[in-house]
C-alpha cells in the first residue's frame, strides 16, 4: 500500500483529531463540580445501580467518534493499494498528462492533416479518464503551451479545448519539452499516474534522442507509465522554401535588385510543375515555373525586379500548394534608399601620370550612367581635409591608404560607425601601423577588425620581370556573406585573374569575420566587424595598383558597390525567426514617442519604447507567428520586420514504430498502430484507490454513532420514569452523557 499524500502531515491531523474527544472526555471528569444537598445521598445510591452500564455506552460512543476522525484523515491521504483487492472495494483513479506534438510538420496532409488524427487520439486517450482525475493537457512546439494543467476530468470542457487547438508555426524542440513535461508529471496529485506523448514520429525530431530527452523521458519513466502513440500517416511528399534572400543589386529606386529562393523536395519522388511567385509589398510582381526536382534535391530560383521608391519594402516569395502549406513561403525585408553620400578620402592624391589612391575607386562606384546612379553622390577629399568634413553629411566614409589617424578623428569615426554608418579602409604603404593600431583598436575605440601586424609580401614580388606570376589570388571561398558569395558567383579561373602582390598582416579578434582570404598562407584579404549600428570593412590591399591588379579586376567594381549596399541598406538584418524577439532602433525618438505596431493578421497596437545602455531607443517585436511586423513611430517613417519559421520541421519523414522504438530504446512505450489503445490502459492500471470507500465507511461509522448516542440519551430521558426519583436520576445520566 502507498499513499497519494503525506503520512506525516495527515497522520498528526488525525492523532490530534482522535485525542481531542478523550481529552474533553477526562477533562469534564476532572473538573466535574461535587455539591453535596440532603437529596444527593439516594441520588447516589441509584446512580451507582447503572454506572457500569452508563460507562460501557459512553467508551463505546467515544471509540466511535474517533474512528470516524481516524478513517477521515486515513481517506486523506490517499491510500492506493498496489494490487487488485476482491475484499477491499476501490477505484482505478489516474492521473494524466497528454501530450500532444503540435509543431508545423503535424499539418501535413492531403485529405486530413496529422493534427486532426492527433486530437481525435487525444480524445480517445481521454475517454479513460474518471471525472475529477487530475489531467493535464499541453502542446508540444519550440516550447510548451499548457492548455489546462491538474484540472480536474470534465468531459465537455477537455473536449471544447481540444478541439479548439491548432498548430503552431515552430519546429520541435524535444529537450526543452520533454523536460517539461516531467515537471508536469511529477506535480500530479494521483496514486497513479500516465504520460501519453501523441506525435507523427518525426524523423528529424525522434531518430537522435539527445541525452538531455533521454534524462527527462527516464525521469517520466520513474514517476508514470509512458504510452507514445504514433498517428497514421499519409506519405511524406513535401516541397519547402528552405531560404529566401536578397542576393544582390543596388537598393536604390530604378535599381536592379536579385532574390534568390531555394526550394527543396523533401520528398521520396521528383516533383515538378510547381511555381514560384515574387511578392513585394503584397503585389504579385514575378512568377516562374521551379521546373523538376528530384528526391532529396534542391534548385534555386532567381528573381529580378526594382522599386519605385525609398523605404522598407516587404518581400515574400510563395511556392504553389501541396500537402503542407506552412513552409511554402519566406519574406524578407530590405531598406532602398532614396539618396547614398559616400566620402572617398585618399592619402595620395595624383602625381603625373599615376592618378590619385581612390581613382578606381570612385570609378567603380560612379561605374554605371544610369537612372539608378544618380541616388549615389561620391564626394573625393584628401585626408587632410577630414578635420573639416561633417561626417552627419555622409552614409559611407572610406579611407585609402591614409596615413594617420588622430584622436580627435578616431571618436568622431567611431560616433559615426555605431550611429549606423559604414566605414571602408584599404590599405597601402603610408599606413602608420602603431598610429592606428593605437586610435582604432584601443579600449574607448575599436574600429579594426583585428591587429595590424605589419606588411606579408609575395616571396620574389620585387624581383620577377613577370609580377603576375609572383602574386596570390583570392582563395578558396569559406563565407556565406553576400560580399564572398559575390566573389563565388565568378568562376574560379577568373577569380584567378586577380594578383596581389602585398597586403597588411592582421589578427583578427573574435568580434571580426573574415569574408574573402589569399591563395596562400590564408592571409585575410577582406574582414568586417558590426561595431553599434555600424559596420567596418577592412581591405587589407591598396585601391590602386601598388600592390596588385585587384582595382581593375571585374570584381572589384561588383565589390565596391554591393560594399556601399551592405553599409547602409543591411539587406536581411531585420529577418528573424519565429520565436526570437525581433528589435527595431530609432534615431531621434524619445522613450515615451508613441509608437503602433502592426502584426500578421491583428488589428495594430500601441508599443512602448526601450533604452539601451548607450542610450539608444529601440522597440522590441514578440515574433509568435510567421509574416511582416510593421513599427509605425508617430511622425516618422514605418520600420518593418520579416518572421520565417525554422525549415527543419520540413522533412516530414517519419519512423515507423518499430523504428521509434528502437529510437528511445524502449520499445514497449510504444503504442502499434492496430492497437487498441483502450485496452492497452485499462490492463496498464493495477491497484486500486481507497479513499472514497474509507470515506463512505467514516459517513457510516457517524451516522452509527449519533444513532446509538440518541438511542441511549433517550433512553435515559427520564419519559418512562415511575417517581421523582428515577426521573432525576435518568435526566442527570443524560445530560452527562450529552456532555461527554
Amino acid at each position: 500500500m502507498s499513499t497519494v499524500n503525506s503520512f506525516a502531515l495527515w497522520g498528526t491531523l488525525a492523532g490530534i483529531g482522535v485525542a481531542v474527544p478523550i481529552i474533553i472526555h477526562l477533562l469534564h471528569q476532572r473538573h466535574r463540580r461535587r455539591t453535596d444537598w440532603a437529596a444527593m445521598e439516594l441520588l447516589r445510591k441509584a446512580l451507582v445501580i447503572r454506572s457500569g452500564q452508563v460507562k460501557l455506552e459512553d467508551l463505546l460512543i467515544l471509540l466511535l467518534r474517533c474512528l470516524v476522525l481516524a478513517l477521515a484523515a486515513f481517506a486523506m491521504l490517499r491510500p492506493f493499494l498496489d494490487s487488485d483487492s476482491s475484499i477491499i472495494p476501490g477505484e482505478k483513479k489516474a492521473g494524466m498528462v497528454v501530450a500532444i506534438d503540435a509543431s508545423y510538420s503535424m499539418s501535413h496532409g492531403k485529405h486530413a492533416q496529422r493534427f486532426d488524427r492527433a486530437k481525435e487520439k487525444a480524445l480517445q486517450i481521454l475517454k479513460n479518464a474518471n471525472v475529477g482525475d487530475p489531467t493535464t493537457v499541453v502542446l508540444l512546439g519550440q516550447k510548451p503551451r499548457i492548455l489546462l494543467r491538474g484540472v480536474g476530468y470534465e468531459e465537455t470542457r477537455f473536449n471544447e479545448v481540444i478541439n479548439g487547438a491548432s498548430t503552431l508555426p515552430e519546429a520541435m524542440n524535444l529537450d526543452r519539452c520533454l523536460d517539461e513535461v516531467a515537471e508536469l508529471v511529477a506535480e500530479l496529485k494521483a496514486p497513479l499516474k500516465e504520460c501519453y506523448l501523441v506525435t507523427d514520429g518525426q524523423a528529424v525530431d525522434w531518430e537522435n534522442l539527445s541525452q538531455d530527452a533521454r534524462a527527462s523521458l527516464d525521469s517520466v519513466d520513474g514517476e508514470a507509465t509512458i504510452f507514445v502513440a504514433p498517428i497514421a500517416d499519409e506519405g511524406s511528399e513535401n516541397l519547402s522554401v528552405m531560404n529566401f534572400q536578397y542576393a544582390s543589386g543596388s537598393l536604390v529606386p530604378s535599381g536592379t535588385i536579385r532574390f534568390e529562393a531555394e526550394v527543396r523536395n523533401h520528398g521520396a519522388q521528383i516533383q515538378d510543375g510547381t511555381t514560384a511567385v515574387l511578392q513585394v509589398d503584397g503585389q504579385d510582381v514575378s512568377r516562374q515555373s521551379v521546373g523538376p526536382i528530384r528526391a532529396g534535391e534542391s534548385k534555386v530560383v532567381a528573381f529580378y525586379t526594382s522599386f519605385d521608391g525609398g523605404g522598407d519594402a516587404k518581400v515574400r516569395v510563395e511556392l504553389s500548394a501541396d500537402s503542407l502549406n506552412q513552409d511554402n513561403a519566406r519574406q524578407t525585408v530590405v531598406h532602398v534608399r532614396d539618396r547614398i553620400r559616400v566620402l572617398c578620402a585618399h592619402g595620395e592624391g595624383p602625381s603625373g601620370s599615376k592618378p590619385s589612391e581612390i581613382f578606381y575607386l570612385v570609378r567603380a562606384l560612379e561605374l554605371k550612367k544610369s537612372q539608378e546612379s544618380t541616388s549615389l553622390d561620391v564626394v573625393r577629399a584628401d585626408w587632410q581635409d577630414l578635420d573639416t568634413e561633417d561626417f552627419n553629411d555622409y552614409d559611407v566614409i572610406l579611407l585609402a591608404n591614409v596615413p594617420t589617424i588622430g584622436v580627435d578623428l578616431a571618436q568622431r569615426l567611431d560616433r559615426f560607425v555605431r550611429k549606423g554608418g559604414g566605414l571602408g579602409i584599404y590599405g597601402g604603404d603610408k599606413l602608420d601601423l602603431d598610429s592606428y593600431n593605437a586610435q582604432l583598436y584601443g579600449e574607448e575605440v575599436s574600429l579594426l577588425p583585428g591587429e595590424l601586424r605589419g606588411m606579408a609580401e609575395f616571396e620574389g614580388s620585387g624581383l620577377e620581370e613577370n609580377q603576375d606570376e609572383a602574386s596570390w589570388t583570392i582563395g578558396p571561398i569559406q563565407s556565406d556573406h553576400v560580399l564572398a558569395k559575390l566573389a563565388a558567383s565568378i568562376p574560379e579561373e577568373g577569380r584567378n585573374a586577380a594578383k596581389i602582390r602585398k597586403v597588411l598582416q592582421v589578427k583578427p579578434d573574435a568580434s571580426a569575420d573574415t569574408l574573402l582570404t589569399l591563395s596562400r598562407k590564408g592571409l585575410p584579404l577582406l574582414l568586417e566587424k558590426r561595431v553599434g549600428a555600424g559596420t567596418v570593412l577592412l581591405v587589407t590591399t591598396t585601391a590602386d595598383r601598388d600592390w596588385g591588379n585587384l582595382c581593375v579586376h571585374p570584381f572589384f567594381p561588383m565589390m565596391a558597390q554591393q560594399s556601399i549596399t551592405h553599409f547602409t541598406s543591411r539587406p536581411g538584418e531585420r529577418t528573424y525567426t519565429v520565436g526570437v524577439p525581433g528589435e527595431v532602433s530609432f534615431t531621434g525618438l524619445q522613450a515615451d514617442a508613441s509608437v503602433t505596431l502592426a502584426e500578421p493578421e491583428s488589428d495594430p497596437r500601441g508599443v512602448s519604447l526601450s533604452v539601451r545602455d548607450d542610450g539608444g531607443v529601440f522597440c522590441s517585436v514578440d515574433t509568435e507567428v510567421p509574416g511582416f511586423y510593421e513599427v509605425q513611430p508617430e511622425g516618422q517613417s514605418s520600420s518593418a520586420l520579416a518572421v520565417n519559421i525554422l525549415p527543419s520541421e520540413a522533412d516530414v519523414k517519419v519512423l515507423p514504430s518499430d523504428a521509434l522504438g528502437s529510437a528511445l530504446g524502449k520499445p514497449e512505450w510504444v503504442v502499434p498502430l492496430d492497437a487498441n489503445l483502450e485496452q492497452l490502459i485499462k490492463q496498464s492500471r493495477e491497484g486500486l484507490d481507497i479513499s472514497r470507500t474509507l470515506l463512505i465507511l467514516a459517513l457510516v461509522v457517524f451516522l452509527l454513532q449519533g444513532f446509538l448516542a440518541r438511542l441511549f440519551t433517550s433512553r435515559m430521558s427520564g419519559d418512562d420514569a415511575t417517581d421523582v426519583t428515577e426521573s432525576l436520576r435518568k435526566q442527570t445520566l443524560a445530560a452527562a452523557r450529552r456532555t461527554t
